[in-house]
């Protein structure tokens, strides 16, 4: 039973999505908080419906690490997604490689 409850919970945070506040991706300000990778594709997936992703790379503002998402929206011209990655994203160090 609490193998099942924390595989559960896992998946819910794996598909965190927190759109709320105005949050719709549009700035740093604006970012959507996320809590997987996965979770940036299934917002992109359900607000920008066939979009194509171009890029995606981990971008540091004032100290906080966000996901930046670019992509061409079908019929639209290309834009970047923001999403705020902090609750899950750690940044690999030089200490890591000596475990």
């Amino acid at each position: 039973m609490t193998v099942v409850l924390a595989v559960m919970m896992a998946g819910c945070a794996a598909s965190y999505i927190d759109s709320s506040q105005g949050r719709d991706g549009s700035s740093f300000e604006k970012a959507v908080i996320v809590g997987s990778v996965r979770a940036e594709y299934l917002y992109i997936d359900r607000k920008y419906p066939d979009a194509q992703i171009l890029s995606q790379m981990i971008v540091d503002n004032n100290g906080n690490p966000y996901d930046v998402v670019t992509i061409v929206p079908k019929g639209e011209t290309k834009k970047d997604v923001y999403f705020d990655v902090s609750r899950f994203y750690r940044k690999k160090t030089y200490a890591d490689d000596l475990q």
